[in-house]
């Protein structure tokens, strides 16, 4: 910057010493100028006029141009500049009226690649004349660098999603605990283990109170340092614990639980992870196996039993015709039972599995029952049932033979629990406006009690108490399967000493058909 001196000067010279003074001091700032223009790392261009022509240049800014062997002094910024050409306004606009102008990171093409640069204008006068002074640089590098981390956020980002997705598709419940037991992420299969009304999932999976819910498969309670996420964070792994817990609806339900520790570069034990599969369908097909074959050694062993005994006692009375009359009636009804055990199972296999096929048709149920119970005698006293069928029923869209054995299994039952000569009602009538008819079996008998009730329609399950147990405890299971089957519901109403109702409501014929 020139120095100027204002007023009289004292010394030799006088006023002629005090301009040399200044001249040779604007030389001086004018020759430091030029050398820092010439030796700033960055770009810099003097450009003057409208065709935007370079009157000095340095060498940076050379190296930046499209030819850095020629040099721009004379020549014009849209000959040699890196910018790009729809930029070129931008910097005349900018010389024009005076206003700085910033253009960041503008691809330009350099041959098969492509390069980005960032320039800066400041408008200012050059002898006399408008003039920009262009600050240039190359931000390639820059720009890669971030195109780069953003690829890799966005990659980042993408994986965890596909985590979390993966991590939510899980049947079994997941969760990932940090180093001090907190939970940092969990799955809604976990979260439904321990869901209980007004606390948080986050909330109920670290707490220690957790665990102290759970017994080991052996019964013992399950110690808190026994927990699997205990063990985990102190560097244990946990495959296949079996566990039990009761919920609060009394339910009990079995947990598979395995743990392991999540460990940090340097081998710490930085967290853990815990996975919880819910295995009581599996203790419960263990406990129907269990009851099936407890059952069936049982109950098809006693038929068999009385035929090997009745066919002994055959041989040894084969010249007395009364005797080998009543033994064979003998072995025919044992047969018969056995025969319907088998018959049972295999039905109930393929109602369960959805391959029985049904073949529906209207069914008139006021001309169906008095000649099913007439077709019943002699196997089922049908003399104490008494029919009270409303007029006007609606018939039912149904397969015959299935629903006579819904009807069958219903009145057996009824006769079967009911004390001799007390007499079992059955009621038909429409119901919904005709769409649909109510049909129910009621008897008299020592009923049922409360904590059997809501089980009698459960596979395998034979009420306890006054009710004898016969069988293999699935007659009500497999009229329940038909009854749904013919989209119908079935329910049951029973006090202990006064008897029970069994009802089936079955959709009428002319409604929605049956699968």
């Amino acid at each position: 910057m020139a120095s100027r001196v204002v007023g009289p000067v004292a010394g030799p010279g006088g006023a002629g010493g005090a301009f040399v003074a200044s001249t040779q001091r604007d030389a001086d700032d004018r020759e430091l100028l030029a050398a820092v223009f010439d030796a700033s790392a960055a770009g810099l261009a003097l450009v003057v006029g409208e065709d935007l022509r370079y009157v000095r240049v340095n060498w940076a800014y050379r190296a930046l141009t499209s030819a850095p062997e020629v040099d721009p002094v004379s020549r014009t910024v849209p000959e040699l500049s890196p910018l790009p050409a729809a930029r070129i306004p931008n910097l005349r606009r900018a010389l024009l009226n005076g206003q700085p102008l910033h253009l960041e990171d503008h691809p330009v093409p350099f041959g098969p690649a492509t390069r980005w640069f960032s320039c800066r204008a400041r408008p200012l006068r050059h002898a006399g004349c408008p003039a920009l002074l262009l600050e240039l640089w190359e931000t390639t590098a820059f720009v890669l660098a971030r195109r780069s981390a953003e690829a890799a956020l966005d990659h980042a980002l993408r994986r965890a999603a596909e985590l979390d997705a993966v991590i939510d598709a899980i049947p079994d419940g997941f969760v990932l605990y940090d180093a001090r037991g907190e939970v940092l992420r969990y799955n809604g299969s976990a979260a439904r283990l321990v869901e209980r009304e007004g606390v948080d999932p986050r909330t109920a999976l670290a707490s220690p109170g957790l665990w102290r819910r759970f017994t080991a498969a052996d019964g013992r309670p399950l110690a808190p340092e026994d927990a699997p996420v205990t063990r985990a964070l102190a560097g244990e792994t946990v495959l296949g614990a079996h566990l039990r817990v009761a919920t609060p609806s009394s339910a009990e339900r079995w947990l598979l639980a395995s743990s392991a520790a999540v460990r940090a570069p340097d081998n710490r034990v930085a967290g853990a992870v815990l996975t919880l599969s819910d295995e009581s369908a599996v203790h419960a097909l263990e406990d129907a196996r269990d009851d099936l074959v407890r059952m069936i050694s049982h109950d098809l062993r006693t038929p068999l039993n009385a035929v090997y005994t009745q066919a002994h006692l055959l041989r040894q009375a084969a010249q007395d015709p009364a005797k080998v009359s009543d033994r064979a009636r003998a072995i025919v009804r044992s047969c018969e039972r056995m025969s319907t055990m088998i018959h049972d199972l295999v039905e109930t296999t393929l109602l369960e599995a959805g391959q029985l096929q049904l073949a529906p048709i209207p069914v008139d149920l006021a001309s169906l029952l008095p000649e099913l119970v007439e077709r019943l005698r002699g196997g089922l006293e049908v003399d104490r049932v008494a029919l009270e069928l409303e007029p006007g029923l609606p018939p039912l869209l149904a397969d015959p033979a299935r629903l006579e054995r819904i009807l069958t299994n219903l009145l057996s039952n009824a006769l079967k629990y009911s004390p001799g000569q007390a007499p079992v009602t059955v009621a038909v009538g429409p119901e919904d406006g005709g769409a649909a008819v109510g049909i129910a079996v009621s008897d008299r008998g020592v009923g049922i009690a409360p904590e059997d009730l809501a089980h009698v329609f459960d596979r395998y399950y034979r009420a306890r108490g006054a009710r004898r147990p016969e069988g293999l405890g699935l007659g009500l299971y497999i009229t329940r399967l038909l009854v749904e089957a013919h989209r119908g519901r079935i329910e049951a109403v029973s006090a202990l000493g006064q008897g029970s109702t069994f009802r089936i409501h079955l959709p009428a014929a002319g409604r929605e058909g049956v699968e």
